[in-house]
């Protein structure tokens, strides 16, 4: 499946390439990152929007959601798009 975050970081210092590095460094060997874009929020502060392969399984999105949360530098998440890999998201 493909699942698209939004994340924020926990302040306008972090940039977007330090959220990825981080989160690329905790994920379970089953997900991957395929896409990574910025997008500019307010003041100064940029979320990452990511891009993640997960399995189609029962827990996977919630192992993918705790793995994140476990970055000290992520504040929120917020899911913006899942479908099945086949399907592009826009």
């Amino acid at each position: 499946m493909l699942v698209r975050l939004r994340i924020l970081p926990t302040g306008t210092e972090i940039s977007p390439a330090k959220i990825s590095e981080s989160i690329q460094k905790g994920l379970p060997s089953s997900i991957e990152i395929r896409r990574i874009a910025e997008e500019p929020i307010a003041f100064g502060l940029v979320a990452s929007i990511i891009d993640f392969i997960i399995e189609d399984k029962e827990g996977e999105m919630d192992r993918l959601e705790e793995s994140i949360r476990s970055s000290e530098l992520v504040s929120e998440i917020e899911v913006i798009g899942l479908s099945k890999f086949s399907i592009s998201l826009k």
